[in-house]
C-alpha cells in the first residue's frame, strides 16, 4: 500500500509541475512583453548599452570562416527575441569557464562533428525512434518493461519543467552565444556560422543554466540503464553525446551541461528507487500467491 501511495504521489507531483508550470511561464512572458511595449521606444535600431545582449565581448579579430560557415555582417543589429530580466554578466574571457568553452566549442570544430552534432542535438528528429523504443518496452518488455516505460513519462516531464521553468529563470544566466563573440554557432536555417567579435544581435530567447537537453536525456537514459543494466554503457554514451552537442553548437556553457546531467541523474535515481520498490512488491505478491 505504501509503495502504491509513493508512486501516486510521484505521478501527481510530476504532472502538476508539467501542467502548471507552463501556464505560469506564459503569464510571466505576457507581463514582461506588456511592460516592454509600454516603456520602450517604438523604434530603437541599436540595443541599449546596459542590455546584456548589447555587451561586447573582449576585443579581438574574427577568424576566417570555412566554406561550410557563414558570418553575420558586423553592422547587423536587431532587438532580442524577448526582454530579459536583469541577468548575470558574461564571465571574463580568461576565466576557466570561457577557456573550456572555447576549446569544446571552437577549437574542437571539424567537418565530421559539424555534420553530426546538429542531428544529435535535435531530439525532434528522434521522435519516431524514441516512440518505437518506448512501444517495444510496453509490448515486449514484460511487466518490468511496461513499468519502466510508464515511469519515463512523469520522469521526463519533471526533468524538463524543473530545469526550464523553475531553475532557468532563477539562475538568469545568458547563453554563450548571447554574450561572447566568435562563437561557433549552429543557427538552424542559417546553418553554421562564426558570430561577430562584437555581439550585435540575439540568437536565443531563453536562459542557459541548466541545459534541459542534458537533464532530459540523462534522466531517461540513466533510468533505463539502471533498469536494464546490460544496456547502461551505450545509453550513458548517448546521454553524454547529446549533452556535449549543446556546447558544440554554441548555445550552452560547459557548466550548463554538467548541471543538467546532475539534475537528470538525481531524478533518474529517485525514479529508479520507486521502480525497485514496485518490482519488489510484485515479487512478494507473486511468492505469496504461489504459497
Amino acid at each position: 500500500m505504501k509503495k502504491s501511495i509513493a508512486l501516486i504521489l510521484f505521478i501527481i507531483i510530476s504532472t502538476g509541475i508539467a501542467v502548471g508550470a507552463p501556464t505560469v511561464s506564459r503569464l510571466t512572458r505576457a507581463q514582461d512583453s506588456t511592460v516592454t511595449e509600454e516603456t520602450s521606444p517604438e523604434i530603437d535600431p541599436a540595443p541599449d548599452e546596459s542590455s546584456p545582449v548589447a555587451r561586447a565581448a573582449p576585443d579581438g579579430p574574427s577568424q576566417e570562416t570555412g566554406p561550410h560557415h557563414s558570418e553575420i555582417p558586423q553592422g547587423t543589429k536587431s532587438k532580442p527575441d524577448k526582454a530579459y530580466p536583469e541577468a548575470k554578466a558574461a564571465p571574463d574571457e580568461h576565466s576557466l569557464e570561457v577557456r573550456v568553452f572555447r576549446v569544446l566549442n571552437k577549437k574542437a570544430a571539424n567537418p565530421i562533428l559539424d555534420a553530426l552534432m546538429p542531428v544529435v542535438t535535435d531530439l525532434q528528429r528522434w521522435r519516431i525512434v524514441l516512440l518505437v523504443v518506448w512501444s517495444g518496452l510496453v509490448i515486449f518488455g514484460g511487466a518490468r518493461g511496461r513499468w519502466a516505460a510508464f515511469m519515463l513519462i512523469p520522469l521526463v516531464a519533471a526533468s524538463d519543467q524543473i530545469s526550464s521553468t523553475l531553475i532557468k529563470p532563477l539562475a538568469g544566466r545568458m547563453r554563450p552565444c548571447e554574450v561572447l563573440g566568435n562563437v561557433h554557432l549552429w543557427y538552424g536555417p542559417e546553418g553554421w556560422m562564426i558570430t561577430p567579435a562584437e555581439v550585435a544581435r540575439s540568437y536565443k530567447s531563453s536562459f542557459s543554466f541548466p541545459s534541459s537537453h542534458a537533464a532530459n536525456i540523462t534522466a531517461s537514459m540513466l533510468f533505463l540503464g539502471l533498469a536494464f543494466r546490460r544496456w547502461i554503457v551505450p545509453l550513458l554514451f548517448i546521454a553524454l553525446l547529446v549533452s556535449y552537442s549543446r556546447i558544440y553548437i554554441g548555445v550552452h556553457w560547459t557548466s550548463d551541461a554538467v548541471g543538467g546531467i546532475m539534475l537528470g541523474a538525481l531524478l533518474a535515481w529517485g525514479a529508479y528507487a520507486i521502480f525497485v520498490r514496485i518490482q519488489g512488491a510484485k515479487v512478494k505478491e507473486g511468492c505469496k500467491g504461489e504459497a
